[in-house]
């Protein structure tokens, strides 16, 4: 058998309000080409479909051609599962339909997360323990007297104890037959590494609580993992993130240079036989440039002359920002394929907040909603307990709003 996974596709995700549709279509041509070149069985996606839980119908659009493309074509096999920036209803809605194309789609924790892929003449051949994101609804029971401490230990057993009965029933499931039991999830390991402004809401409780690799037992012949958009294997060549397939940020252009890939995963009867990365091309470029006013020119000067097209984020950081200074850039930019998204400042001589910290005057256009809260807990001594009892609370509303936290 041979899967190919990926994930965090946060198909409609906009950068700075600009359309990325045309990239997201790129990728799944893309996609499509290499799912029949490399002869892939199976297709995993493991969660963040979407960038919100209300996708606009383009973006519908974008996924729907790609599955029907695929299914029953170039591969035998799809499966997917829901992350936190997914509906878990609306990745679930036509899931009896998909089914009778073998796509198999798992938004909501469910009797159906086990799935047996069987071969042309119906006998097993891979087992999938699809396992979606996990609300917290989903592993353990609420109690108004709960503490923080309580509910992260609660979260953490909860999630542990889900995947055991899982892999549990999934051995029994395989019985005598050699062949592979898979995992999937949508979730933070204590030993993934985020690089730069991933972009990516926490997990649970406001705050991404970590947890140990050891929740995969050696026996599962390969973790397809999301919610960490760099691709990485964690603590062992067969536990790992894929990554998302396109830069999402400018911190993420920063970290990785658009260096973005899938998994390709070849199976010998029930064990991992190895893992290759094969990179995404880069359909959109992008740049940081900061300095003063004559070091800020410079650098643009260089981009338009390269004749490519490439989004820029500005940071001014001389000591006299002058007045014009976009109008100055979007003069050199003019006609160019370079594109300027986002002029600021950093104010050099920072101030500092009630703890101590350096602290830099900054757009309210610029602070995101969740941000927003956080900043009212600070300026008004919210406690920690009551932080964790609000926070995911609104996380929730804004899902619902399909607004980014």
């Amino acid at each position: 058998m041979r899967i190919l996974h990926t994930s965090d596709w946060h198909i409609g995700k906009k950068l700075m309000e600009h359309e990325r549709l045309d990239e997201f279509r790129k990728f799944f041509a893309w996609l499509e080409d290499v799912i029949q070149r490399k002869n892939i069985d199976a297709l995993v996606v493991a969660g963040d479909i979407f960038d919100n839980g209300k996708p606009s119908t383009d973006s519908q659009e974008i996924y729907y051609t790609f599955l029907g493309r695929v299914a029953g074509k170039s591969c035998r096999h799809i499966i997917i599962t829901s992350g936190n920036h997914d509906s878990p209803q609306f990745i679930d809605a036509p899931s009896e339909i998909m089914s009778r194309c073998d796509i198999h789609v798992i938004g909501r924790a469910s009797d159906d997360e086990i799935i047996t892929l069987r071969d042309s003449n119906g006998s097993p051949e891979m087992i999938v323990c699809a396992v979606p994101f996990l609300h917290d609804s989903d592993i353990r029971t609420a109690k108004a007297e709960d503490k923080f401490q309580d509910i992260e230990r609660q979260i953490k057993a909860g999630i542990a104890n889900h995947y055991a009965e899982i892999f549990t029933r999934a051995r029994e499931i395989r019985g005598g037959y050699d062949i592979p039991i898979i995992a999937m999830g949508h979730l933070f390991l204590e030993a993934g590494k985020t690089y730069g402004e991933e972009g990516e809401r926490n997990a649970y409780l406001g705050t991404a609580i970590k947890l140990g690799s050891d929740i995969f037992p050696e026996d599962i012949a390969y973790t397809a993992l999301g919610h960490l958009h760099s691709p990485q294997n964690v603590g062992r060549e067969n536990i790992r993130y894929s990554g998302s397939p396109i830069t999402l940020s400018f911190g993420e252009w920063d970290s990785q240079k658009g260096q973005k890939s899938v998994s390709v995963v070849d199976f010998d009867g029930r064990n991992f036989a190895g893992v290759k990365e094969i990179a995404v091309p880069v359909s959109q470029k992008m740049a940081r440039v900061a300095g003063d006013t004559a070091g800020i020119e410079t650098e643009i000067r260089r981009l338009v002359e390269a004749d490519e097209s490439v989004w820029i984020e500005v940071t001014y950081t001389g000591d006299v920002k002058p007045e014009n200074l976009q109008e100055r850039l979007e003069d050199i930019v003019k006609g160019s394929k370079a594109e300027i998204l986002s002029v600021k400042s950093v104010d050099r001589h920072k101030t500092s907040d009630s703890h101590g910290e350096s602290s830099e005057p900054i757009s309210i256009d610029d602070i995101k909603p969740l941000e927003m809260l956080k900043r009212y807990c600070d300026e008004n001594n919210i406690t920690e307990e009551t932080r964790q009892i609000f926070i995911p609370l609104y996380v929730e509303i804004l899902k619902e709003m399909g607004l980014d936290g």
